[in-house]
């Protein structure tokens, strides 16, 4: 039964996540956040499976490094993300940049 609600709560839990996620700026223009947000989703997964599962002192290790894999996915996800939004933020302020001397629009 624990692993029954364990397995729902993930599941709710990784779609509001998920549909939070997707309204990032950046998720249409991050191939590489998308990748690593996708690659935490299977990475919780396997860390509640090993949590629920775990009867031995090595099992609860396991489970610990998959958690650890799964926030290291998600940050450098999150962290992709917010880059690249702030990098097309650059750029676009660098092309309404117009010089004052010459008029001229610099790039």
């Amino acid at each position: 039964m624990s692993s029954t609600l364990v397995a729902v709560l993930l599941v709710l839990g990784l779609s509001a996540s998920h549909w939070r996620i997707r309204r990032h700026a950046g998720w249409t223009a991050s191939a590489r956040g998308r990748f690593l947000v996708f690659l935490g989703y299977p990475a919780v997964a396997v860390a509640a499976y090993w949590l629920c599962a775990a009867s031995t002192s090595w099992e609860w290790a396991l489970a610990g490094g998959w958690a650890l894999a799964s926030a290291a996915s998600f940050v450098a996800g999150f962290d992709a993300l917010r880059r690249v939004t702030a990098q097309h933020a650059a750029r676009a302020v660098a092309m309404e940049t117009i010089e004052p001397a010459t008029g001229a629009i610099s790039f």
